[in-house]
């Protein structure tokens, strides 16, 4: 309606329209109610926000630790976890096992050669062994596999290792 609009009513005299004014180009109708003053929406912020998720993200796939990319972006450690988990749980299911995959293939190049100090009686080299299988018991879920399985998790485990088929 234009400012000269007018008003028609056969029992009314003609009243001038009030003026309506125009909306701000970022305001969603859907939210705006009428008799509400209109807010702008917070296009900006939550734009930086997604993008330091995201680059806390990308830090972490390759390979950074939580608390150097907190340092990095001026954030608590706490808080680039939460990111890194939430962004995990964004991601598309084929996405998920190319990370997992490449999470895995990381695991196994370090896991070689400790495995051989493991062998030769390095205390410490057997920890690392051991913390790698956990890691990789979680990324491939059998932390939450049915009891009978772990005997094939044990196989599974033997040829990877040592390539050795039981």
């Amino acid at each position: 309606m234009s400012a000269a609009s007018i008003i028609q009513h056969p029992e009314v005299a003609a009243l001038p329209a009030a003026p309506v004014p125009e909306l701000p180009a970022d305001v969603d109708l859907e939210e705006y109610n009428l008799g509400d003053s209109p807010r702008p929406r917070r296009r900006a912020k939550r734009l930086d926000r997604l993008t330091r998720r995201a680059e806390a993200f990308m830090l972490h796939r390759t390979g950074i630790d939580a608390a150097t990319i907190a340092d990095r972006m001026d954030v608590h450690p706490k808080t680039v976890q939460r990111w890194i988990r939430e962004e995990v749980q964004r991601i598309p299911q084929e996405t998920a096992d190319e990370i997992r995959a490449l999470e895995l293939a990381r695991l196994d190049a370090i896991l070689a050669p400790q495995m051989r100090l493991a062998m030769a009686g390095d205390p410490k080299a057997a920890d690392v062994v051991l913390r790698i299988m956990e890691r990789r018991a979680k990324y491939l879920g059998l932390d939450h596999a049915k009891p009978g399985g772990f005997e094939q998790v044990g196989s599974l485990l033997d040829a990877l290792v040592f390539g050795v088929q039981r």
